[in-house]
């Protein structure tokens, strides 16, 4: 009897794993070489997962997906470059199809997330079209925008239970959320799936959201100023005269973020002398292009920066996963009394509190 409960889980094991292979079958027109897969990790190190060798626009990849991930087919050698197509790695079998003179043509399908991606990128591109059409009016672009939206909402809404809603879902619909919608729509993915590197991150993400709401207090920073000395969020909030703050994640090459300066400056030469004050967080990477954009722009508020992009505690601590994000504390409470304020919305909102 034991021998026979040792086999039965030894074939309940094998067909778990035998479930969770997949098979990726390519066929690209002109293709030539080694193919390679990589994750999105491999994308960045330069270090594939697999390789296959091409024969006559043919290749193979095996493996066993023990989560599902989004991986990357590309025909870029040690360079990485230039990427073919993206790819859901889920059990079953995977066929690419297409031709290396329209890389954006390729399509992924045989799962149900490859499947669905392939059908929601063509659905985009109809939309993509359209919007950019020489004939389309402003009113009828602000139409295909709320289509986008809502076709975006159904597809997520349409595959929770495989890998690409979770793509969707984390990549284009958590930014407008709170901390505790995101929480809610993430258990509403299978267990499986909310286990899964992105729902993870989402999770995290929410959480640090929840602690930087309207009302909670500010959470300190600490990073060098151009001159390489630290500055505390904390000092400044508790510099005498300041009344409020406005934590401003940014960086030089961030052009939504650099639309921003106009009003920034504006509101800081109003209501500087006021009790406004900025305290600005770079993302950027190098210390030339970070002090070039502040010296060019007349930035002349504090500026500090771990220039580590987003690999920083300050982002990690409020969440954010977009710039231009800013975050306004009342030195006299130590609370958020707004966050992400664009445009003219800022200075009417400091207008507001240091009239």
């Amino acid at each position: 009897m034991k021998r026979l409960t040792l086999l039965a889980a030894a074939v309940i094991g094998l067909c778990s794993c035998s479930s969770n292979k997949y098979v990726i079958k390519g066929e690209i027109e002109g293709l030539t070489g080694t193919i390679y897969l990589a994750d999105a990790d491999g994308m960045q190190t330069n270090t594939p997962l697999d390789s296959a060798r091409v024969e006559e626009g043919k290749f193979r990849f095996e493996g066993t997906a023990t989560m599902p991930d989004l991986v990357y087919i590309h025909n870029g050698g040690g360079e990485m470059i230039p990427l073919l197509t993206e790819v859901f790695t889920e059990p079953g079998t995977i066929e690419l199809k297409g031709s290396i003179n329209e890389p954006t043509a390729i399509v992924a399908t045989g799962t149900p997330a490859n499947d669905a991606n392939t059908a929601f990128k063509q659905q985009f591109a109809q939309l993509i079209e359209q919007y950019y059409a020489p004939e389309t009016t402003d009113e009828e672009r602000a139409d295909i925008e709320k289509q986008a939206d809502e076709m975006t909402r159904e597809a997520v809404e349409q595959n929770k239970e495989n890998y690409f809603g979770v793509m969707l879902f984390t990549s284009q619909m958590t930014y407008d959320m709170s901390g505790e919608e995101i929480i809610e729509a993430i258990e509403e993915f299978p267990a499986e799936l909310q286990r899964t590197k992105l729902l993870t991150q989402a999770r995290e993400n929410a959480e640090a959201r929840m602690r930087t709401e309207i009302g909670q207090p500010y959470i300190d920073i600490v990073q060098n100023n151009p001159d390489g000395q630290p500055v505390s969020l904390k000092s400044v909030i508790e510099t005498e005269g300041n009344r409020y703050v406005l934590i401003d994640f940014w960086a030089s090459w961030c052009r939504p973020c650099m639309g921003e300066v106009p009003y920034l400056l504006a509101t800081y030469e109003k209501y500087h002398p006021k009790g406004f004050e900025i305290y600005g967080v770079s993302f950027d990477s190098g210390r030339e292009e970070w002090v070039a954009a502040i010296e060019k722009k007349g930035m002349n508020w504090v500026q500090v920066s771990d220039l580590a992009r987003f690999d920083n505690q300050a982002a990690r601590d409020y969440a954010v996963q977009g710039i231009p994000s800013n975050f306004l504390i009342d030195c006299a409470t130590g609370k958020i009394v707004a966050s992400n304020l664009r445009g003219e919305e800022l200075e009417a909102k400091i207008a507001e509190l240091l009239q």
